[in-house]
């Protein structure tokens, strides 16, 4: 999920780095120091220093997605529920 955000941020409509996505790359960076202390075998701790911001994360995309479909719609000439 990072490397999507990170390879292909010039796709988001927002003109800066929206803060959810920093979150959810400070989790995925934090799930890598978790497999660090894995490997040398410290096994006392199994989630990352940052928590997974799975509802903020869905309703981000559901908002996203609809309007995109909205502006998809427009550019289309069609009409809004048709």
């Amino acid at each position: 999920m990072r490397d999507l955000v990170v390879t292909h941020a010039d796709l988001l409509g927002e003109p800066e780095m929206p803060p959810l996505l920093l979150h959810l790359c400070a989790h995925v960076s934090g799930y890598e120091i978790t497999a660090a202390r894995w490997a040398q075998g410290q096994h006392d701790r199994h989630l990352s220093v940052v928590p997974f911001p799975s509802e903020e994360l869905a309703a981000y995309a559901r908002q996203g997605f609809a309007a995109l479909k909205k502006e998809q719609a427009r550019l289309l000439g069609q009409r809004q529920g048709t």
